[in-house]
């Protein structure tokens, strides 16, 4: 029984989605591995925004336009020039989740005290829940990166025209949504270090009771 040329077709894309997938993700890893022991290096500043979520800011930004950029040409049928501007997004959102997981690490090491491998105390302020938010935003964005990773395959197999893109416009508002509401997460960071409650911590209930 021969295999239909439509089946075999959607067997390459998945092969290739897998591969491009794959490397992807290890570049994340490498990106934050590089990233976290350069920052070990640094001592952890209580409650302090890591510089990394700022840099991961401008790539998140960047691709967004790029994206939008990229949906906006394969609707006037520039079709070269859509596929340049997808890897360019794929390749700000590859930065971006690396760089976050470098952010999300310091944020974690900002709230443990000096000596300590973990904190010793439960945060309750704006550092507990931007590292909360952001660690949920990150999960989600990954998804958006496999997202764009997919539609980046299925452009180069020539499967997107000025007839056909509502794929690509639904992935550069799935990038956008991502994008907005990580600058809300920002913005709850920035309200609780105006208010200084970034970083209220509940003694530990053990320690308490000893000294009680």
């Amino acid at each position: 029984m021969s295999i239909s040329p439509s089946v075999r077709s959607r067997s390459v894309l998945a092969r290739r989605f897998f591969v491009l997938s794959t490397g992807l993700l290890s570049v994340v890893l490498l990106i934050a591995m590089a990233g976290i022991r350069w920052l070990s290096q640094t001592p952890p500043v209580r409650s302090i925004m890591p510089i990394a979520f700022w840099i991961s800011t401008v790539f998140l930004l960047t691709g967004s336009m790029t994206l939008q950029r990229a949906a906006w040409l394969v609707r006037v049928q520039q079709l070269e020039s859509f596929r340049r501007w997808l890897v360019i997004s794929l390749t700000c959102g590859t930065l971006f989740v690396g760089v976050q997981i470098c952010g999300l690490w310091r944020l974690a090491q900002n709230q443990t005290r000096p000596g300590q491998s973990l904190p010793d105390s439960a945060e309750t302020g704006a550092n507990a829940l931007v590292a909360m938010f952001a660690g949920l935003h990150g999960v989600h964005f990954v998804i958006a990166l496999l997202f764009v990773a997919w539609i980046t395959v299925n452009a180069f197999a020539n499967r997107y025209d000025h007839e056909y893109s509502s794929g690509v416009t639904f992935c550069a508002w799935f990038w956008h949504t991502l994008g907005i509401v990580w600058m809300m997460i920002l913005g709850l960071f920035a309200a609780g270090a105006l208010t200084g409650f970034e970083a209220i911590s509940v003694p530990d209930p053990q320690a308490t009771a000893a000294f009680g």
